[in-house]
C-alpha cells in the first residue's frame, strides 16, 4: 500500500506537467486578445482563461504548493472581474499576469517546488495582482519591478516549459531508457544480418568440393588406379578409399545443404526482427514526438515583448501544419527561433514612423511556416522588414579583415550573405538589450548543422528577409558513411558529406600557401584527417597516390578530407555521449557496428573550424595523370558509396568519371558536357529518385544528340522481366550488383567503347 508522502510525491509529479499546459493556455488566450481587443469569440475565451486559473489552483492545492495556489487564486480573482466586465485589459497588466506565469513556473522548477526564497518579492507580487483584481488605478497595476522569481531578461531566455516536463503518459526518463534500449536492439539487428552473411559465406565452402567430386568421380566409377605420393596404391586398399571419399562426399554435400537452410533461416530471422525493430523503434519514436505548437505560445509571448522594448509594433503570424518533432529536436529549434525572431525584431522591422515614410503598413509582419516531410522539419522565418544591406555587410566585413577589396569587389550575393554567420560579426554600431552582440546568428548556423540540417537566408532590400531551416525530425538515428584513418573506423552523417572524390595530383595546387583540389573547377582546401583530428603530427601530407577525399561543409565553407578508404553507407544509431564526454572535439557521438566495434561519429562542424587552423603542405608524386583525351563516362547512382566505388574502378582503368546523384541530374550533365567533349558512355543506376534509370535510358535514346550514346544498366533488380525492361527502354548493357565483378564491367564497357 502506498504511504500518504508516496501519494503525494505522485500528485506533484503530475501537477509539474498540468501547471505547464494551464499557464501557456493562459498565455496564449492572453496573446489573442490583446492582439484582437474585440475577438469576436471575447466571451468564450475569457470564460477558458478563468477555467484556467481556477484548475491552476485547484491543482496547487492538491499539490500542496501553497506559493503557486496563492498566486493563482489572485490571476483567477482577475479573470472573474474581466467577466463580469468590470476590467479593461491592457497590455500593462498583462506585463504583470506574463510575470506572475514566470514566477509559478521558476517556483515549480525549484528542488523543492514552490519554496520561497524571498518572502518579500512574493508579497510584493501578490499586493499588486490583489490591486489590479479590485480595479484599482492603472499605476497601481503597472508599478511592479521584476521581481526576483523572474529572469530581468524580459525577452525569456529559458525554454518554454517543454524540456521542464517530467512525464507524457509515462516518465520521459522512461522513454529515454526504452530508446537507448531500442538502440541496443538495432543494434542486435545489425548483427544478425552480418551472422546471415557469414553463414552464406560458409555455405558456399562446400560448393568448392563438390566441384572437384565431379571431376575426380567419373574416373572412379570406371576403376581408374589411385597414387598416394607417386606411389600407386594396392588394389586391395583402392575400395577402402574410394568408400572414405563417397562417405566424404556424402557428409561434405549434408554439410552444405544444411548450412545454406541455416544461412536461409539466418537470412529470414534477420529480416523479421528488422522488421518488427523498425516498427518498435518507430512507436518508440512516436512517443517521443512533440508538436511544434507546444513552443509557438512561448515565441508569441516573446516576439509581444521584443516588440514592446523596441518600440515597434509586430504581428507574428505561425502556421505551423500540426509539425512535429521528437522532444530533443524541439529543445534545439525552440532556441534555434528565438535567435531569428529577436533579429527580426531588431534588424528586420522598422519603427512605425519609418514604415509609414516607406509606404508600409505601421505593423511589421513576421512569419513562421513549418511542415514535416519524410524525415525533416522544414522552418521558414520571414518578415516584412528592411531587409539586408549588401554594402553595409561588405563594409564591416573589410574593417574586420574577413574580406579583401578584391573580393569585395567581386563577391556574389551568396558570399556577403554567408558573412553575417561568421562569429562576431554584426553590423550593428551598439550594443541593444536585444542583440547587436554577434553571436546570434552563428550560434544558430552552429546548432543547425550540428543537428545535421542547413540554413539560407534570402533578403530583398526594403521587402524584408527570408531564413530557411532543414532539420532532421530526430537525433537519435541517422544515415553515415564510415571510414577508416590509421586503421581506426569512424562513421560521418551523410547530411555533412556533400561527395566523396578520388584525388589525383593532377587536381592538386596550391593557393594562398595552402593545399587545395580543384572539383567541378572550385578550389577546397585539401586536409588530411589524421593530421586535423590529431592521429598524426605531420605537416607534409604523404600523398604516394591516389586518395579518397571527402567533401564536407556546405555553401561557400567546403573542405576536402584525405582518408585512408571508405566503407559502407549504413543506418546509425547515435549514442549520445555519457558524462564527463557530453563535449568532445569532433565527436558527437557514437555508433556500435555489426561487428560490436564502437565507431566515433565525427563533429562537421568542429572539422570544418579546425581545417582552418591547421597548416600543411603537400608532397607530390611523381605519377602519370590521366591523358587528357581519355573517355568520359557519366555514372548516375543515389548511393555515395556505390558512386565511390565505380568512379574508383573506372578512373584506375584510365577513364575521366563524371557523377550524377539520379536521372534528373544526369540529364543536365549530359547537356553540360556537350561543349566540354562530350560523353562517351552512361553507367547507370534503376532505382532513383525523380527520374529512375528505365526512364533515364528511353529519354538518352529520344534525345537526337544522345540516341546512341552506350547506356549501362548496373542494378540489384535481377528479375528476367527488369533485365527485359532495361534492354526495352534501350540498355546496351544490364549488370546485376548481386553478381558485381570489376573485370567484366570493364570488359563490357572496352566492348561498348
Amino acid at each position: 500500500m502506498l504511504s500518504d508522502d508516496d501519494i503525494q510525491a505522485q500528485v506533484l509529479a503530475v501537477f509539474r506537467a498540468e501547471q505547464a499546459e494551464h499557464r501557456q493556455t493562459i498565455i496564449d488566450i492572453l496573446l489573442d486578445l490583446e492582439r484582437t481587443p474585440d475577438h469576436p469569440r471575447r466571451r468564450d475565451l475569457v470564460d477558458h482563461l478563468f477555467r484556467a486559473a481556477h484548475s491552476l489552483k485547484g491543482g496547487a492545492r492538491a499539490a500542496g504548493v501553497k506559493s503557486v495556489e496563492q498566486i493563482a487564486h489572485h490571476i483567477e480573482h482577475i479573470f472573474a472581474a474581466l467577466r463580469q466586465n468590470q476590467l479593461t485589459l491592457t497590455a500593462d497588466i498583462c506585463d504583470v499576469i506574463y510575470q506572475a506565469l514566470d514566477v509559478i513556473g521558476a517556483l515549480m522548477e525549484q528542488a523543492v517546488p514552490g519554496q520561497i526564497d524571498d518572502q518579500d518579492a512574493l508579497d510584493d507580487l501578490l499586493a499588486h495582482l490583489m490591486a489590479i483584481g479590485q480595479n484599482m488605478r492603472d499605476g497601481d497595476a503597472t508599478s511592479l519591478s521584476p521581481s526576483s522569481f523572474t529572469p530581468e531578461d524580459h525577452t525569456r531566455q529559458s525554454a518554454p516549459s517543454l524540456a521542464a516536463e517530467t512525464s507524457v503518459r509515462v516518465d520521459v526518463a522512461v522513454l529515454d531508457n526504452l530508446m537507448s534500449e531500442m538502440g541496443e536492439l538495432l543494434t542486435s539487428t545489425l548483427r544478425t544480418r552480418q551472422l546471415a552473411r557469414d553463414l552464406q559465406e560458409l555455405a558456399r565452402l562446400p560448393e568448392r568440393w563438390q566441384r572437384a567430386w565431379r571431376r575426380t568421380a567419373p574416373f572412379l566409377r570406371h576403376g581408374s588406379s589411385l597414387h598416394a605420393n607417386g606411389q600407386l596404391i594396392p588394389q586391395s586398399q583402392q575400395q577402402i578409399v574410394i568408400d572414405m571419399l563417397r562417405q566424404a562426399n556424402d557428409v561434405i554435400s549434408a554439410l552444405g545443404t544444411r548450412l545454406s537452410q541455416l544461412a536461409y533461416q539466418a537470412r529470414d530471422n534477420h529480416d523479421l526482427l528488422a522488421d518488427i525493430s523498425t516498427r518498435m523503434q518507430a512507436q518508440v519514436q512516436r512517443t517521443r514526438m512533440s508538436p511544434l505548437s507546444r513552443i509557438v505560445g512561448s515565441l508569441r509571448l516573446h516576439v509581444r515583448d521584443l516588440a514592446r522594448s523596441a518600440g515597434k509594433e509586430v504581428t507574428f503570424v505561425v502556421e505551423d501544419s500540426g509539425a512535429e518533432a521528437d522532444r530533443q529536436v524541439l529543445d534545439q529549434v525552440y532556441e534555434i527561433c528565438l535567435h531569428l525572431l529577436r533579429n527580426a525584431v531588431d534588424h528586420g522591422i522598422e519603427p512605425p514612423e519609418v514604415r509609414k515614410a516607406r509606404g508600409k503598413p505601421p505593423t511589421g509582419l513576421i512569419r513562421l511556416t513549418a511542415n514535416a516531410s519524410s524525415d525533416r522539419l522544414n522552418l521558414v522565418i520571414s518578415d516584412d522588414g528592411a531587409g539586408i544591406d549588401r554594402e553595409d555587410i561588405k563594409r564591416h566585413a573589410l574593417q574586420l579583415g574577413l574580406l579583401s577589396q578584391h573580393d569585395s569587389e567581386h563577391a556574389d550575393d551568396a558570399m556577403v550573405l554567408d558573412l553575417i554567420f561568421t562569429p562576431g560579426f554584426s553590423t550593428k554600431s551598439h550594443v541593444s538589450e536585444l542583440s547587436g552582440r554577434g553571436v546570434g546568428l552563428d550560434v544558430v548556423r552552429t546548432t543547425v548543422e550540428r543537428m545535421g540540417g542547413s540554413v539560407t537566408v534570402m533578403s530583398v532590400p526594403g521587402q524584408g528577409t527570408t531564413f530557411t531551416l532543414a532539420l532532421p525530425l530526430t537525433l537519435m538515428r541517422t544515415r553515415g558513411l564510415l571510414m577508416y584513418v590509421n586503421n581506426q573506423v569512424f562513421a560521418l552523417p551523410v547530411d555533412s558529406l556533400r561527395r566523396v572524390v578520388q584525388v589525383n595530383r593532377t587536381q592538386l595546387h596550391t593557393l594562398e600557401g595552402r593545399p587545395v583540389v580543384l572539383v567541378d573547377g572550385r578550389p577546397l582546401q585539401l586536409i588530411s584527417m589524421a593530421r586535423l583530428i590529431g592521429f598524426s603530427s605531420e605537416t607534409v601530407i604523404d600523398f604516394p597516390g591516389p586518395k579518397p577525399a571527402l567533401l564536407i561543409g556546405s555553401n561557400e565553407r567546403q573542405i576536402a578530407c584525405i582518408v585512408d578508404s571508405i566503407g559502407e553507407e549504413i543506418d546509425l544509431v547515435v549514442h549520445r555521449l555519457p558524462p564527463p564526454l557530453q563535449r568532445v572535439r569532433f565527436v558527437s557521438g557514437a555508433a556500435i557496428l555489426a561487428d560490436g566495434s564502437v565507431a566515433p561519429i565525427l563533429d562537421a562542424v568542429d572539422l570544418l573550424r579546425a581545417a582552418l587552423t591547421v597548416e600543411h603542405a603537400v608532397m607530390l608524386p611523381t605519377a602519370n595523370p590521366t591523358p587528357a583525351h581519355s573517355p568520359t563516362i557519366l555514372v548516375v547512382d543515389d548511393s555515395i558509396t556505390t558512386r565511390t566505388l565505380e568512379k574508383n574502378i573506372l578512373e584506375a582503368a584510365g577513364y575521366r568519371v563524371v557523377l550524377a546523384t539520379d536521372g534528373q541530374e544526369a540529364l543536365e550533365r549530359l547537356h553540360n558536357l556537350q561543349n566540354q567533349g562530350g560523353c562517351q558512355l552512361v553507367l547507370s543506376d534503376i532505382d532513383m529518385p525523380r527520374l529512375n534509370g528505365f526512364d533515364l535510358t528511353r529519354q538518352i535514346r529520344t534525345d537526337p544528340a544522345f540516341r546512341h550514346l552506350p547506356v549501362v544498366l548496373v542494378t540489384s533488380l535481377d528479375s528476367p522481366a527488369d533485365r527485359e525492361r532495361g534492354l526495352a527502354a534501350g540498355a546496351d548493357a544490364y549488370i546485376v550488383k548481386r553478381a558485381f565483378d570489376q573485370q567484366a564491367l570493364l570488359e563490357t564497357i572496352a566492348r561498348l567503347l
